[in-house]
């Protein structure tokens, strides 16, 4: 390969950098020293077989495009970094403007590990050092300036140079095994992509059957009453067909709400296998399809304080144990509380009547099911009433939604008693 430029001084019959010859893994024979008690070699008077390894170790493939460039090199377009990195090896063998460069360019990277082996004199100490330099991955100066100084013993060269040229065996390996892995890790994300987009279709086309046979059930439930009402009427029957057409689709619903859960359980599953899958990458959580993301909807102000006395709150949602503890909060606070399950045993058109009933709406986004939320949400909003969203359905959380809206726990008297009639 010719580069052509300001500098080309070298032969170009020589060629490319070319294959080694049968049995150049052996460590080379160096050059003999002409004064081995101390001081340095230059890059092109260390004995050559050398300079292949000392160009691929002790300098990057940026260290020699920059160079090219820094000495108005001009390669073929068409150059790898093999012919690259073959011409400076061929540069290095012999004194010139190349091998200056290439020299200098070595002792500006790795200075401090040459100061360090010029201070070290002992044989064993030498030794100790090399060993220190590959322990602490700074494999590249060490070779350089082992390679370089004099006063190095031969036997540690070559043991130096057999290493180097064996972590280049392992790297390559260690490079391919990864390859394999991420293309497998490729496939398999690919794969769980593919499966959480037709879980979350899924889901989606379940939550869609669910209100639409909520809003089925909703005109039932009014043809029932408008038959009850008849059938109060002297001379009417009682509409028996429409009360059991009634129950066949609330145990339908039932179980739709049923499948609807496992669902978004198998939804959540796979984000969470997904991100754990997703190579190179920080899992972020994926978009969850059960979970509205109401806390960022919420407004950027407290909700209207509650004026004083009692008054009445909905709490949709939540774990049914802890129902017992919140009235006890509510009521240190004279307010008194009502549930709704949010759509697991009681319909969703019983959230209407009761928010129309109640002075403010409290809803944790943890513990309920999406549809529920959102109807609370633009039902209050509707109807111009105070709407919090917790961010879970501890009693902690609860008690701190109760302060937005003014309600705090009555004054206790002396000695840390409450004031009569209070819990």
């Amino acid at each position: 390969m010719i580069f052509t430029g300001r500098l080309t001084d070298h032969d170009p019959a020589r060629g490319a950098h070319t294959a080694p010859e049968p049995g150049a893994d052996a460590a080379p024979e160096a050059a003999p020293d002409s004064a081995p008690s101390g001081g340095r070699l230059k890059l092109w008077e260390i004995g050559g077989g050398f300079h292949c390894s000392i160009v691929g170790t002790c300098l990057a493939t940026s260290d020699l495009t920059a160079l090219t460039r820094r000495l108005r090199l001009t390669p073929p377009i068409d150059a790898t970094d093999y012919e690259i990195h073959g011409y400076y090896v061929q540069q290095a063998t012999k004194e010139g403007a190349v091998a200056r460069a290439l020299h200098r360019l070595l002792d500006h990277r790795h200075e401090g590990a040459l100061r360090r082996v010029a201070r070290t004199r002992d044989d064993r100490a030498l030794a100790v050092l090399w060993d220190e330099f590959k322990a602490s991955g700074r494999v590249a100066g060490g070779y350089w300036a082992l390679l370089s100084h004099r006063h190095v013993p031969q036997e540690l060269r070559a043991r130096a140079f057999g290493e180097v040229h064996m972590m280049s065996h392992l790297q390559g390996a260690a490079v391919r095994d990864q390859a394999a892995r991420v293309d497998q890790l490729e496939r398999e994300n690919a794969e769980l992509r593919e499966r959480l987009g037709r879980t979350a279709r899924a889901a989606q086309d379940a939550q869609t059957a669910l209100e639409e046979r909520d809003r089925r059930i909703a005109g039932l439930s009014e043809r029932l009453t408008a038959a009850e009402a008849a059938a109060a009427r002297p001379g009417r029957p009682v509409a028996s067909a429409i009360e059991r057409k009634l129950a066949k689709r609330e145990r339908s619903l039932a179980a739709a709400r049923v499948r609807a859960r496992d669902l978004e359980a198998q939804v959540e599953r796979l984000a969470t296998e997904l991100a754990a899958l997703r190579p190179a990458e920080r899992p972020g959580p994926l978009p969850s399809a059960t979970v509205p993301a109401l806390a960022a909807d919420a407004p950027a102000t407290l909700p209207p304080r509650i004026p004083g006395g009692a008054c009445r709150l909905l709490y949709v949602g939540g774990r049914p144990g802890l129902l017992p503890h919140l009235r006890d909060v509510a009521e240190r606070r004279q307010a008194s509380l009502v549930h709704h399950d949010g759509g697991k045993e009681e319909t969703l058109q019983r959230i209407d009547d009761l928010v129309e009933r109640v002075d403010a709406v409290l809803c944790p986004i943890d513990c309920v099911s999406h549809s529920a939320c959102l109807r609370v949400k633009h039902l209050c909003q509707r109807h111009d009433k105070p709407f919090l969203p917790l961010k879970t359905s501890s009693r902690s959380c609860f008690a701190r939604a109760l302060v937005q809206l003014g309600l705090t726990p009555p004054p206790t008297e002396a000695g840390g008693r409450r004031p009569a009639g209070s819990r």
